[in-house]
């Protein structure tokens, strides 16, 4: 069997219900020599799970609709450094809501984009996230470690109307709950397609690189978020709730921290291309040449009922922010907890005065990440980036 056509061996997996999800890299895991011992305490109500620290860099791809943005760095002894973060246009009709449609395009783009850039570290962390992937908080009873897989999955199935058979379970323990019937624990658990998992270990094996990691974006910033002293400082947590908004292409992803802890997370299945095809058909342009016009000469702030290109930005945004003020006013109600600041990023946060715009229409502080602190750059060409553009492909170098 050809290395590109090999199937991933998921039996090497251990004890998928004893798994972090934060580690959610151990799909990847190459031998059991990288085995992660995992321990859960109820007293403590704690998970602990830990991938071998790399003493080299790693490649992190985060595999957008539009773009393929790529991070090469390192995270050992608690420290985050950098060398190279590049992008390149995803190849059109490759990547739909996470799953890789064309296989052996990606490895050819990949391929370019390693050898054109030098890019040297041979380990490789894919993030994603999609629609398919499933993130459901449960509440479980308090049982022993042994058994919490069995009443996890029984769990899930009375939740979700899938085959467990063709997921991946990963859970972590959030927080111990005592109500009328007892104590009970409440589970996070994350349910990833098995069968997607696989096409991206394939694209690993062709480009002839070790799979190290498989994360999901918003385990990725719940790393940073703490890393970075976003929602912690110094080691102590900044109290508040914070959301992160990840704004792509075709799809607005949310993430909430609540005292430091990722609380709550949602999917809006609309983003930057929306707008395009808004501007394509009020301007009669192509889908492209919006795309850069959009940019070039959209400004939020600009009031003006002749300008057709604001008008029509505008419209779009309000449609998008209708339904993520929609998300955030369901966790307040359902949290009983005040948000006090937006953290926005990716491709359509680039659009002038979105932070502006975004805080003048949910009344929230909004600010847009353009730099990431506590990291440090190998190379000097680092200081300018823009590095909220590759916030998910930097946040998933970190391994906790």
């Amino acid at each position: 069997m050809s290395q590109q056509n090999k199937k991933f061996d998921f039996s090497k997996l251990k004890d998928i219900g004893s798994m972090d999800i934060k580690d959610i890299g151990k799909l990847f895991k190459k031998d059991k020599s990288e085995d992660i011992n995992s321990s859960y305490e109820v007293n403590k109500v704690e998970k602990k799970g830990r991938l071998k620290e790399k003493s080299r860099s790693v490649i992190s791809i985060d595999l957008g609709t539009n773009f393929i943005k790529v991070a090469e760095g390192k995270y050992q002894k608690d420290k985050l450094s950098l060398n190279k973060v590049v992008q390149i246009p995803t190849p059109e009709g490759c990547i739909t809501d996470g799953k890789i449609i064309n296989a052996q395009a990606i490895i050819d783009v990949l391929s370019f984009l390693i050898k054109e850039n030098s890019i040297r570290a041979k380990d490789v962390i894919f993030t994603t996230n999609s629609s398919s992937i499933i993130n459901r908080d449960i509440l479980i009873p308090i049982v022993q470690e042994e058994e919490m897989e069995t009443v996890i999955r029984y769990e899930i199935q009375q939740y979700l109307p899938i085959n467990l058979d063709d997921y991946i379970i990963q859970f972590i323990v959030l927080d111990e709950i005592v109500d009328d019937t007892g104590a009970k624990l409440k589970i996070n658990v994350t349910s990833f397609p098995e069968r997607m998992a696989n096409t991206y270990y394939n694209v690993i094996n062709a480009l002839e690189l070790n799979p190290y990691a498989l994360d999901v974006t918003y385990n990725s910033i719940n790393k940073l978020a703490n890393y970075s002293q976003y929602t912690s400082k110094n080691g102590q947590t900044i109290g508040g709730t914070v959301a992160f908004v990840d704004m792509g292409a075709t799809s607005i992803n949310v993430a909430i921290f609540k005292n430091g802890k990722l609380d709550f997370t949602r999917m809006i299945k609309s983003g930057g291309d929306n707008i395009d095809y808004a501007l394509s058909q009020s301007l009669n342009m192509s889908i492209k040449s919006t795309e850069s016009l959009k940019i070039k000469d959209g400004d939020l702030l600009k009031d003006n009922e002749e300008d057709v290109l604001n008008l029509t930005i505008r419209k779009s945004v309000d449609d998008i922010l209708e339904e993520l003020e929609r998300i955030l006013q369901f966790y307040s109600n359902k949290s009983n907890t005040t948000i006090n600041k937006i953290y926005i990023y990716g491709g359509t946060s680039n659009l002038k005065h979105i932070d502006i715009y975004v805080k003048n229409k949910i009344n929230i502080s909004v600010d847009k990440i353009e730099d990431i602190p506590n990291i440090d750059f190998t190379s000097k060409d680092l200081i300018n980036e823009n590095l909220g553009q590759y916030l998910n492909a930097i946040s998933a170098i970190i391994r906790l």
